[in-house]
């Protein structure tokens, strides 16, 4: 049961980013540069998007150079640390962002439509538990 759960997951993951993938191309973006402005827009700090997106700091340099070479992005020193750069969503890196999150958004509700809405929530709710980092015990579940 493990694995099929795993497959389907994975199977859900892959069939939204190839229904996207040609949107996010017609917006200029790779599969994953939705998920980094996202953490730009939250964070303005490559480390912690290194850290919230689980992938080389390299990558993201890269990543970050392409978006800012867009116009998608702007990186500037920080004010309080300058030996640091800080980056924003310009205008237009918001407004992609924004798009973005509507196509994702769409291809998701086009397979939730096949559940009740009872099903949508129970399902939010358990994804909601098992996305989370920590991993709980029966000890941690049932004080002694």
């Amino acid at each position: 049961m493990t694995w099929g759960l795993l497959t389907n997951l994975w199977r859900l993951s892959r069939g939204l980013r190839e229904e996207i993938t040609p949107y996010l191309e017609r917006l200029g973006l790779a599969p994953t540069d939705p998920w980094l402005l996202a953490e730009i827009e939250r964070h303005h700090y490559p480390t912690e998007a290194v850290r919230a997106m689980q992938m080389p700091a390299p990558t993201i340099s890269q990543m970050l150079k392409r978006l800012e070479q867009a116009g998608l992005v702007v990186r500037s020193l920080d004010p309080t640390d300058l030996r640091r750069y800080h980056f924003e969503l310009t205008q237009d890196g918001q407004k992609v962002l924004e798009e973005s999150r509507q196509h994702m958004l769409k291809a998701l509700e086009r397979r939730l439509e096949r559940l009740s809405p009872t099903q949508r929530q129970q399902f939010a709710e358990w994804l909601e538990i098992l996305a989370q980092d920590e991993i709980s015990t029966p000890k941690d579940k049932h004080p002694s």
